[in-house]
């Protein structure tokens, strides 16, 4: 996993892949970088077991394959989700070898499931802002219908089908069966245009699925300045309140968590945490 790059709040292709010098030089040997080995050494520790601890189980089960988790995206199976590296964040045991896909997407892909396998299901068009390549798959495979990726330029690091603004996406009114908006609203200093253009979007009886990260602890959610020496830039810090934010008239809210969508054993077999939630809004 030292090789693979993300960016939070880009997708819609394939991932790009660095060299392990690669990765190194810019997280590790880059003096304005959070894991800079001589500026913040013990950042720069965790990287490196990070990164050690990853090889080490690839190893393993190449050894010995299979394991007591499996990934509900692509189908994985192995002894531990590995650990999601940058320079300025490490988290543990939380990312799909096979495919990529945070726990977040696993999350999902269980829910999209559920509403896939429902009777009187109706077809729309799928749209998705900065989707990631783990679940455009995901939605081929379980014959959802093609989903086109949209995001605001080309020069993430994955392809995307236009490019435009959530806050005023050029889509006719009412075109929208499914929607994905997952991990962008933080982005995003204006968030009542966002939900407004989402609601407009929709047709009657479309769904939205809606993912931010959560600041734990935190009662309210409040607008921050975007520090643009942060990979992970944000604009917002989304707290518990966050579902009520999303209260519109145009549509009901629906919050989904994992204990919602899988037995307790499953969810640990999937290595999804407890408290990653995504919302559903369904049109009225």
């Amino acid at each position: 996993m030292l090789r693979r790059e993300r960016t939070a709040g880009t997708s819609g292709g394939r991932e790009r892949v660095l060299s392990t010098w690669g990765f190194a030089k810019r997280t590790l040997f880059e003096t304005a970088s959070p894991a800079c080995l001589w500026r913040h050494p013990l950042q720069a520790t965790r990287l490196i077991g990070g990164a050690t601890g990853n090889g080490l189980l690839a190893a393993v089960e190449r050894l010995v394959p299979g394991g007591p988790h499996r990934c509900p995206v692509c189908g994985w199976q192995g002894r531990h989700f590995r650990t999601f590296l940058s320079a300025d964040e490490i988290i543990p045991r939380c990312i799909c070898p096979g495919c990529g896909a945070f726990d977040r997407h696993r999350l999902l892909a269980l829910g999209l499931r559920r509403d896939l396998a429902r009777p009187g299901r109706r077809e729309g068009a799928l749209l998705a802002f900065s989707q990631s390549p783990c679940v455009h798959d995901f939605l081929a495979r379980e014959g959802a219908g093609r989903c086109f990726r949209a995001d605001f330029d080309r020069c993430g690091p994955f392809a995307v089908d236009f490019v435009t603004d959530l806050r005023a996406a050029g889509v006719a009114a009412g075109a929208i069966g499914t929607l994905f908006c997952s991990h962008v609203l933080e982005h995003i200093p204006e968030l009542d245009p966002c939900l407004d253009e989402i609601a407009r979007l929709l047709r009657p009886g479309g769904i939205a699925w809606i993912q931010v990260p959560q600041e734990p602890g935190l009662a309210r959610s409040r607008p921050i300045p975007v520090d643009p020496r942060r990979a992970h830039a944000h604009a917002w810090q989304f707290g518990d309140d966050f579902g009520d934010l999303l209260q519109r008239p145009a549509w009901t809210v629906e919050a989904i968590g994992v204990a919602d969508l899988a037995e307790p054993a499953q969810s640990r077999r999937f290595g999804i945490a407890a408290d990653e939630r995504c919302w559903r809004l369904t049109r009225r």
